[in-house]
């Protein structure tokens, strides 16, 4: 699920959800099943609870940033914790109080020197889902089975309790399925949940609440013929779906390209649900996804068509057909693209529709005027010219919006980079080009900058290997646009702004990479970067068995054009002050580049 206009989320084949309910259980008992899912913590850092499956153990202890509810319930964690350094156990805390922040977060980490991920739930549906109900609750979990073994209230009494539980999961026994009953907590201790309380007061309604909700960010993509597996056309599809819904929508896979909306600058359309409308849905799940009302509103809903996204183009081209093999590497194509202009235009945006989107992995589109065209070498990026627009996996068009452009001259035609990927089937891809015209010229003329590292060497087996590009901005700019680019073992980016004056600015944060969502994230306002602001884009490679799209973890990975390869570039969208229209006209620019 995604809020986008064009288009709005999708939700994609997962695992079920497992849906246990987690109760405070007493004595023997069979293991209790975990459902997966993933949260931020005070770092903004993202944490899935399978990705942990790798280690015999793991420990979550509820916690609370405000007030000294959890001083006490801490003292033990901390003697917990100093008991297993340097064994294979990972420690979390997890705030799930109504109204906690990033912010009160990060103050109460560093007030306390806490020096583990501190959780933040802030749609209390992970506390739901585990039933947890006071300050200082703590469960031993056996990730590699993705159950609960051991469940108590933190204290000196209980702690050995724990500690057999976490020894034998270390020695690979069967551990010891058990909890102490809990006590009722003070009020001050007590976690509370607002959200539950008022769908209980006034059950989900499929018609007025959830409807809406699927209508904004799902059924774009969920149509007949739309990029998503399959159709949300009907109460039965989405009740028959819903464990999934709520499986992927807990992860963080949907809405895909999730930012971190507690550090980045406004962005345009940005993908999420809000905490009401994920309880809502999980309520609603929960309760059996039931039907209210005579009639279905999602039979009702006809979903835009056409296969341009963005409406009706201008100007439309088709892609010379491309024979691609069923298996082998398919090296990079450099197709010439005649546009027969016979007048200089403004370009207002452009989409690409591929023809397979199984094989073809990513288009870039280069600007060639006549004197471009003249150079020898034109595989070389000078004589490729700048870029114009592009396909990648998840991203939509390039839109300048209403006051920004781009120029093509008269006689400019386009060399088109074409990145392929075999599928194990022959096929022929037959893209489409669709470009959006101004009327006249626009305000604005647009650029692009890249911040990235172009060498490097990542380690077998590293989970988290760091890089960081830079791009010199050397004249007064606005940055538009940022968009992360890296393969299949990109594990997060982000961008940051350094000022000549010495400070230093984040931007964006995407917390969780996903090599098939490539989204090139609009500004709601433009940001100012005078002369002399680095752009930086830091980010990190996970080379390990743990990232499941891996190809090869026992492989070092290098830089290189092919996705068996890596790549680390931040692409930015932006327009110089000193680069109006009318200068673009006379020197034959469509904007300044790098």
């Amino acid at each position: 699920m995604v809020k986008r206009v064009k288009p709005r989320a999708c939700i994609q084949g997962a695992a079920l959800w497992l849906g246990a309910v987690m109760i405070a259980f007493t004595g023997a008992a069979a293991a209790v099943p975990v459902a997966d899912f993933a949260l931020l913590d005070h770092e903004g850092r993202y944490h899935q609870l399978s990705y942990y499956s790798d280690q015999p153990a793991l420990v979550l202890m509820t916690h609370r940033s405000s007030g000294s509810a959890a001083d006490a319930s801490l003292a033990q964690f901390a003697r917990l914790r100093e008991a297993y350094a340097g064994q294979p156990v990972r420690f979390f805390l997890i705030d799930a109080h109504a109204g906690a922040t990033r912010a009160q977060l990060a103050a109460d980490a560093q007030r306390r020197s806490l020096s583990v991920p501190v959780l933040l739930d802030s749609a209390q549906l992970v506390a739901e889902a585990l039933a947890l109900s006071q300050v200082g609750e703590l469960l031993v979990v056996n990730p590699q089975a993705m159950t609960l073994t051991h469940r108590t209230a933190l204290t000196a009494a209980n702690a050995p309790a724990v500690r057999a539980a976490l020894d034998a999961l270390l020695g690979g026994e069967p551990a010891p399925v058990s909890a102490a009953a809990l006590a009722t907590a003070a009020p001050a201790r007590q976690i509370r949940f607002p959200g539950r309380l008022r769908d209980q007061r006034e059950p989900v309604s499929y018609v007025r609440d959830i409807v809406p909700i699927l209508e904004d960010n799902c059924v774009a993509c969920h149509q007949e013929g739309g990029i998503a597996p399959w159709a949300m056309n009907s109460h039965r599809m989405v009740q028959g779906f819903a464990l999934m819904i709520k499986e992927v929508v807990a992860t963080r896979r949907m809405p895909p390209g999730q930012i971190d909306q507690h550090v980045s600058k406004a962005i345009r359309d940005v993908a999420g649900l809000t905490a009401e409308e994920q309880q809502k849905l999980f309520h609603w799940i929960d309760a059996g996804a039931p039907m209210d009302g005579d009639k279905d509103p999602l039979t009702a809903i006809v979903p835009k068509s056409g296969r341009f996204t963005m409406g009706e183009p201008d100007l439309i081209y088709r892609i010379p057909a491309q024979e691609i093999p069923a298996t082998g590497l398919v090296d990079y194509r450099y197709i010439p693209l005649k546009l027969n202009l016979d007048e200089d235009i403004w370009v207002r945006g452009m989409e690409f529709v591929p023809g397979d989107r199984q094989v073809l992995h990513h288009v870039i589109a280069y600007v060639q005027s006549p004197a471009d065209r003249s150079r020898e070498g034109r595989r070389d990026t000078v004589a490729r010219g700048e870029s114009v627009g592009g396909f990648a996996p998840g991203r939509v068009g390039e839109d300048f919006g209403a006051e920004g452009g781009r120029l093509l001259q008269k006689g400019a035609n386009l060399l088109l980079q074409m990145h392929y990927t075999t599928s194990g089937k022959a096929t022929v891809d037959e893209t489409e080009i669709g470009i959006y015209l101004h009327d006249k010229p626009p305000k604005y003329v647009m650029s692009e900058v890249v911040a990235a590292q172009r060498r490097f060497m990542v380690p077998p087996h590293v989970s988290e290997h760091r890089l960081t590009g830079e791009q010199l901005i050397e004249r007064d700019a606005y940055l538009h646009a940022m968009m992360p680019h890296m393969h299949y073992r990109g594990k997060y980016m982000n961008y940051s702004a350094a000022y000549p004056d010495g400070t230093e600015e984040l931007l964006l944060s995407v917390p969780k990479y996903d090599f098939n969502w490539q989204f090139n994230y609009q500004l709601v306002e433009p940001i100012f970067l005078p002369a002399g602001t680095r752009l930086i884009a830091r980010g990190a490679m996970d080379n390990s068995a743990q990232n499941r799209g891996n190809p090869d973890p026992s492989q070092p990975v290098h830089f290189g054009l092919q996705t068996q390869h890596e790549m680390f570039f931040g692409f930015t969208t932006l327009r110089y002050l000193d680069v109006e229209p009318q200068v673009a006209v006379l020197e034959g620019e469509g904007g300044a580049g790098e």
